[in-house]
């Protein structure tokens, strides 16, 4: 079934207009530059990874990525028209061009010390706890997050993600909430190998939340939500998640 379905979307991809397959053959893509979903030239990045994963099954282009400091500037670059597309787009009303289907997967979660032994199995356990979170969270989280915290005294945001590893990590707080990522890619640069990862537990008390690919053009979109499917279903889109899970050193 899944060699079916790979083959009908390779035809479909075959079968888009030459003028569109073939027009502006290089494409240059904005990309954000915070580790470790995004990273500078030459380095390994979980989004810039999905991005390059999806243009193997466009070979007839050639994909030249600009480094941008923030995702203001990526959303004035693309709108501009200096680049064909952006990444990490999270709404149409952003941008002048399209959206992609769904790609960048953020996974907000609670961390807390293994050795605590806490038990978080809903956003609601998150009352009676110490809590450090980004800036915004509040906000971000929705209803029920508002309400776990809302009288809670030792609630922190903090402007930082390494800030959140280091109270974790030294027992300051009992519980860190963010993209588990960049929490690990914190913790690691933060503390120099003395924390391992799997001193910690990641439980997934919030739903995932996408981002998209920008950009100028319709049929740019139309061409990269067809490859991106056919990427999703060779398996390969979950495995690079994975991978980057393990190098960043944790064992579920």
């Amino acid at each position: 079934m899944l060699v079916r379905v790979i083959a009908s979307l390779a035809i479909c991809l075959s079968l888009l207009p030459a003028s569109i397959r073939a027009d502006e053959a290089e494409l240059k893509i904005a990309l954000g530059n915070f580790r470790p979903l995004f990273a500078g030239p030459d380095q390994s990045a979980l989004f810039k990874e999905l991005i390059d994963g999806v243009y193997a099954y466009i070979p007839s282009k050639k994909i030249t990525y600009r480094y941008m400091l923030s995702n203001a500037r990526l959303v004035v670059e693309l709108n501009e028209n200096t680049v064909d597309g952006a990444a990490n787009i999270f709404s149409k009303n952003e941008i002048n061009g399209c959206l992609s289907q769904p790609i960048f997967r953020y996974s907000d979660v609670a961390v807390t010390r293994r050795d605590r032994g806490l038990k978080i199995n809903s956003v609601a356990d998150l009352k009676g706890v110490s809590v450090v979170t980004y800036q915004r969270a509040r906000t971000l989280l929705g209803k029920a997050f508002n309400a776990a915290v809302a009288d809670n005294e030792y609630y922190k945001e903090v402007p930082q993600p390494k800030e959140q590893a280091r109270l974790l990590a030294i027992g300051m707080v009992d519980v860190s909430i963010g993209d588990k990522y960049i929490f690990l890619h914190s913790l690691k640069t933060w503390s120099k190998g003395h924390f391992d990862a799997n001193e910690f537990v990641i439980h997934p008390i919030f739903p995932d939340v996408y981002s998209y690919m920008g950009f100028n053009r319709q049929e740019l979109c139309d061409e990269f939500d067809l490859a991106l499917a056919l990427f999703k279903a060779s398996g390969r889109y979950e495995e690079i998640f994975e991978e980057h899970l393990f190098a960043l050193g944790y064992r579920h």
